[in-house]
């Protein structure tokens, strides 16, 4: 599964629920992507776009887990989260001007 197709499946989740199997099963996949983020050449996501809409699905998940306390869902929300820091931390690091940022601090 490619990432424009995990996220329609999240939303799908969101809009009318999921079973355990399911979320789980994208829980997974989303992990997946996640270790294969590393692997990329170039920046994922350089407009942030992506991981806005990332951050737009795990509001709605937070949303529908509340309602629902479905274990699933919260799990798919926890997936989310790593994706989306795998993302920003590859594209960080491939960010020339980002370069040196961390750096010395909080050795004054």
């Amino acid at each position: 599964m490619k990432l424009p197709e995990l996220m329609r499946a999240v939303g799908d989740v969101v809009q009318t629920g999921g079973t355990a199997v399911h979320c789980e099963a994208l829980a997974r996949e989303a992990g997946r992507l996640a270790d294969m983020v590393g692997w990329a050449s170039g920046p994922i996501d350089p407009q942030g776009q992506l991981l806005d809409r990332l951050a737009t699905l795990q509001e709605d998940l937070g949303e529908r887990n509340a309602r629902t306390g479905d274990a699933g869902i919260a799990m798919l929300h926890d997936a989310l989260s790593v994706l989306g820091r795998a993302i920003a931390r590859h594209d960080e690091q491939l960010d020339p001007e980002s370069a040196g940022e961390d750096e010395g601090e909080g050795f004054a």
